[in-house]
């Protein structure tokens, strides 16, 4: 199959997405100005004689942000394009303490709320959540309040910790020195990133894995590498799916808003889990070629996995009856998953199939296959998703190698 040209973008955005921007920058433009007059500056960063504070790392955003007190910071934490867009409200900073002095951050939230506990790191690799004693939030969850003690030494705080463009590069770089796998750039997103596949050597029949539609979703992510990690594993089972079964994956399909600390959409203003028909986004247009190649060349899809989060772990799946099988694939799947780690919470979710744009009612309409959304809890403890994702891998590759 023939690598993908660059797909062709025209630049221009809807009119509701520019004013959208055109408001944000109006805010941080009258928050500067608010700023200057306190000798603050208000961009990437703010500071006062007490700290610096700023965002300018892939995955950054800490919206608007004033240090009211020399010791008191307000931040004031937009989404990327005008509602209506799902609240995942995203921020990822950087503290550098100039004294040794205790700090009180306070994140308000507009079109959305504290969905995510804040998580910490020294090094901006290894994270913890923050401690409870620390953090309060308002009833309404519009305004998350951190405390933090007298410390000297610069901290990370995030929604969630940082699983950046970088860190896939390396992930999928080592993906590709296995003998079976070869990498691949469809195209590039809006910002010119490419769009990266992996996938393994040519059969009768493909499964698809997909990742990161949407930024902030960063348990989904943890799960995708630890379930991939184990179809390429060395096991009977999973040399025996990769000798039935071509793999395709696209880990990160997202690689704008992701370093941009998005909530929700690609450089586009367009969530690209609703994009999945009308195809007009270069990130699904550079795979939406390739899966036409796969096509042409007569080989058949079987499975579809896009990985997400959510509040709670859940798979999104098609109704049993949708499928003229006996057996159910999900189900089968999950009860066999469920019975090895009967103390991870998870739900089967199916749903009859909808007219919304995502991979799950693409895949299934268009070839009547078991398409699921994977979704991980924002929450879950990260040794879980380690434990519980190849758990998950293995029975996969037991029912599928069972189907005829």
């Amino acid at each position: 199959m023939s690598i993908s040209k660059r797909p062709s973008h025209s630049g221009k955005l809807p009119s509701s997405h520019v004013s959208w921007r055109a408001f944000r920058l109006l805010l941080k433009a009258a928050a500067m100005s608010i700023a200057m007059l306190s000798g603050s500056a208000l961009a990437d960063f703010c500071e006062s004689d007490i700290a610096l504070i700023d965002s300018n790392f892939s995955g950054g955003n800490l919206g608007v942000c004033e240090f009211t007190t020399p010791t008191s910071v307000s931040f004031t934490i937009t989404p990327e394009d005008a509602p209506p867009i799902n609240p995942s409200a995203w921020y990822s900073f950087r503290l550098s303490p100039k004294k040794n002095e205790a700090l009180q951050l306070s994140l308000t939230f507009v079109d959305g709320h504290a969905r995510y506990w804040p998580k910490v790191s020294t090094d901006g690799t290894t994270w913890q959540r923050l401690d409870d004693s620390q953090v309060s939030i308002s009833e309404d969850r519009s305004i998350l309040t951190i405390t933090l003690e007298r410390r000297s030494d610069p901290l990370f705080i995030s929604a969630q910790e940082l699983l950046v463009n970088d860190d896939y590069e390396q992930w999928m770089r080592s993906l590709a020195a296995h003998p079976e796998v070869g990498s691949r750039t469809l195209g590039r997103s809006i910002q010119g990133r490419p769009i990266q596949a992996l996938i393994t050597e040519q059969k009768p029949e493909v499964v698809y894995l997909f990742g990161r539609q949407h930024p902030p979703e960063i348990t989904g992510g943890l799960a995708m590498q630890s379930f991939v990690g184990e179809l390429f594993g060395d096991s009977d089972l999973a040399n025996e799916f990769r000798a039935r079964f071509m793999l395709v994956l696209v880990p990160l399909i997202n690689p704008d808003g992701v370093d941009a600390g998005h909530w929700r959409h690609n450089m586009g203003g367009r969530d690209l889990n609703r994009d999945w028909g009308p195809f007009t986004q270069p990130e699904i247009q550079s795979i939406k070629r390739l899966i036409d190649e796969i096509d042409e060349a007569g080989i058949a899809p079987k499975l579809m996995l896009d990985f997400h989060s959510t509040q709670r772990s859940r798979f999104y799946t098609q109704m049993p009856e949708d499928f003229d099988e006996e057996i159910d694939f999900a189900r089968d799947w999950l009860d066999r998953a469920r019975l090895r780690m009967s103390d991870f919470d998870f739900l089967y979710d199916p749903r009859k199939p909808s007219g919304q744009e995502n991979t799950k009612n693409y895949f299934y309409s268009t070839y009547h296959i078991p398409a699921i959304t994977y979704e991980i809890g924002d929450e879950v403890d990260r040794g879980d998703i380690s434990r519980t994702s190849p758990i998950f891998a293995q029975e996969m590759m037991r029912v599928m190698l069972e189907r005829k």
